[in-house]
């Protein structure tokens, strides 16, 4: 690493592709020459990030606004801490209510290296965030800005920047034209969004091994790396998928049932108000997922209990997976719980001797 002093002396451990891509970012980000990290989903992105803010020499004045899913904020703050002890960042999220107070502290904040944000509160308070010089973006899970007619890309191209980086474990998927976005957006002046048409009729006969093919190569280089877990992380496991069917609560049946005849005097909350079955599709999901899901169904006090757990086919399987697991494995588990806030309880009695297990359910935002 051609900076590495204070990553050596912090005791970080990076593997040879991690220490590649941060002098990779140091260079992209020493020229402001805007690019995209496109590793594989799994190879340290963000900490490649942090050690990228960590190795620049940032001044009082200078900041990186990041932008993510509020489902992985708080990953960012661990990250920050556990690879950039050093580093001055706060968290910018709350309501309408909360937030102007934090603007205030923002402006009054003299010493400040990044600010973690999500895509949703950057659109409700654009106007205060374009208010700042910022040293460099980044934009995490970069596919939402893949049309460059989307709210937030207009949005975030009016933002003052120095620096743009991307990150997305998916850069180049079937769209040219998504592809040709990404690239307008970190530099604009090399593609203008106008060009776009040209650009993906010109590529779209790519064949393998073609000269359009290797032209597209040699003009990517400069704006993307891209590592796969095949070629830099070989020694890891093969990932093995193990597809398992439930089958439904007796609860769940029954608003299913309700469901496909449209039985909505079924989901009649106490209040009065029912819920309105407007995409059928939807609603089945939700309920599969869990029926405490709608208004009224989850019976009160609304207390933690087994009740969660039988009510849901899926929790149900958990459950008895979650058993099999800890008879002699340790589990690291990461739940989604925005969609309805359910913590899933495990006896703490445990014999944590083998080997790791993740357990990572996707359950969603279906409650939205």
């Amino acid at each position: 690493m051609q900076s590495s002093s204070l990553i050596i002396r912090l005791g970080i451990k990076l593997r040879p592709y991690q220490i590649e891509g941060v002098n990779w970012l140091v260079q992209c980000y020493e020229i402001q020459h805007g690019c995209i990290l496109g590793d594989e989903m799994g190879l340290g992105k963000t900490c490649q990030v942090c050690l990228l803010i960590l190795e620049i020499d940032l001044s009082n004045k200078e900041r990186f606004l990041i932008l993510s899913p509020l489902s992985v904020l708080s990953n960012w703050k661990e990250e920050l801490e556990r690879f950039a002890p050093g580093l001055s960042f706060a968290t910018y999220i709350g309501n309408k209510e909360e937030r102007p107070k934090l603007q205030q502290n923002l402006k009054e904040r003299s010493h400040l290296h990044a600010l973690l944000t999500t895509y949703e509160i950057c659109l409700k308070d654009a106007a205060f965030l374009k208010s700042f010089d910022w040293a460099a973006l980044v934009v995490d899970e970069a596919h939402r800005l893949k049309n460059q007619s989307s709210l937030l890309y207009k949005t975030l191209s009016e933002f003052s920047v120095g620096f743009s980086l991307l990150l997305t474990g998916t850069p180049i998927q079937n769209s040219l034209q998504e592809l040709y976005s990404l690239l307008s957006f970190i530099e604009p002046d090399i593609f203008p969004r106008e060009q776009v048409k040209e650009f993906v009729e010109y590529y779209q006969a790519i064949e393998k091994e073609s000269e359009p093919a290797k032209e597209l190569h040699n003009l990517l280089q400069p704006f993307l790396l891209r590592r796969v877990k095949s070629e830099v992380a070989a020694e890891l496991p093969k990932k093995v998928e193990v597809v398992l069917y439930h089958g439904m609560s007796a609860l769940q049946r029954k608003y299913y049932k309700a469901i496909l005849t449209k039985d909505l005097d079924a989901f009649e909350s106490e209040t009065g108000r029912k819920v309105t079955l407007q995409n059928v599709l939807i609603q089945l999901r939700k309920c599969v997922a869990h029926p405490y899901l709608f208004n009224g169904v989850e019976p009160e006090p609304f207390e933690i209990g087994d009740h969660i757990v039988e009510a849901s086919g899926k929790l149900c399987l958990l459950d008895k997976l979650l058993s099999f697991l800890y008879a002699g494995y340790v589990m690291l588990g990461w739940v989604r719980r925005d969609f309805c806030g359910f913590p899933l309880n495990v006896s703490q009695n445990t014999s944590l001797t083998l080997s790791h297990v993740l357990v990572f359910a996707v359950l969603g935002n279906l409650g939205e």
